[in-house]
């Protein structure tokens, strides 16, 4: 599995609309991550907590995503 993400690929893995990655971080749900030329560098083992965020606000089913955990 890849090792870095950025928010577009969080948003594809994930197939949510890549502005709810962003809007966890925007609104200090989930702190900012490192950041490479002005975009978001996010970690893989950031994945669950991204997950948890996008399920806490009702984006995400409980029943996707399996594999990130």
């Amino acid at each position: 599995m890849q090792t870095n993400f950025s928010t577009a690929d969080v948003a594809k893995l994930l197939r949510v609309p890549t502005w709810r990655v962003r809007r966890l971080y925007e609104d200090g749900t989930l702190p900012e991550p490192d950041r490479i030329a002005g975009r978001r560098v996010i970690r893989g083992e950031q994945l669950p907590e991204i997950v948890d965020g996008l399920r806490r606000r009702g984006w995400l089913p409980e029943t996707e995503v399996e594999t990130c955990q």
